[in-house]
């Protein structure tokens, strides 16, 4: 399933939380990625995710580092980030070991004003239809519905109603291979503290739109035809008045899920 949605317009925001004497925004980090096929034997438990938490994070995104533009424009409160190389369906115990941790890191540091969201949106949990709409779902009932969330994902990732209504931006990679990962997590960043620092609030209008097509993402490729076209697309249309952001999902074909 290939999907687009665009962010746009924007509803005025009376202000932040900050932090005491400092009146910059209050993000915090959270995320678990992972590509998982429902097609294979095997389950990945604990023991393969990479988990880092606090500030080791930062060590994840170079745009983050210490003395960079977006790390001074806000406090940062980074909790858990969970990844794991492609493998099967995420045992229960460990998608609900990493989401309880993550649910109360994030209680620890609210309130907030703003999420980063960085998932795949490809993963597969024992149990669930949704793991990555379950989880920020969830994360919603602990940060409430004023926080804006950003969420930054792989264009083989699925994007479901629940994720589409439960996320406030949402963007994904415009390459594949995926040459662009790091600058697509930094757009989201960038377009989260833009609408933070310029008290837009959330947008006004997203359009989520399902195309039903289930294309595999070996034959999707960006650096050929249909693809390479169909990209070129995306960036004229960021650029019109009032779009936050734009984004193709080619969709994740190797999991049997009502998702796809």
């Amino acid at each position: 399933m290939s999907l687009l949605l665009v962010g746009c317009g924007e509803r005025p925001q009376d202000g932040r939380v900050g932090s005491e004497g400092d009146d910059r925004p209050r993000i915090a980090i959270a995320g678990i990625a992972i590509e998982s096929s429902t097609f294979s034997p095997a389950q990945t438990t604990m023991a393969g995710f990479r988990v880092t938490r606090g500030d080791e994070i930062f060590a994840s995104y170079p745009f983050l580092s210490e003395g960079s533009s977006a790390r001074d424009r806000a406090t940062w409160l980074p909790t858990l980030r969970g990844r794991a190389t492609p493998g099967g369906i995420v045992t229960r115990e460990a998608y609900e070991s990493m989401t309880e941790e993550i649910l109360d890191r994030l209680e620890a540091v609210l309130p907030l004003d703003g999420l980063f969201f960085d998932i795949h949106g490809a993963m597969s949990v024992v149990g669930l239809d949704d793991p990555e709409g379950d989880l920020l779902a969830r994360i919603r009932e602990v940060i409430g519905t004023d926080v804006l969330v950003s969420t930054s994902m792989d264009l083989h990732g699925n994007v479901s109603e629940r994720l589409a209504q439960e996320t406030d931006l949402i963007t994904c990679y415009r390459m594949a291979p995926h040459e662009d990962a790091m600058e697509s997590k930094y757009r989201a960043v960038d377009n989260l503290l833009d609408r933070l620092e310029g008290g837009m609030g959330k947008p006004l209008f997203k359009a989520w739109i399902p195309v039903p097509i289930l294309l595999p993402g070996e034959k999707t490729s960006t650096r050929i035809e249909p693809a390479q076209s169909l990209y070129a697309r995306i960036e004229p249309i960021t650029l019109r008045d009032g779009v936050t952001d734009a984004a193709i999902w080619i969709g994740y074909a190797w999991a049997d899920e009502p998702r796809n």
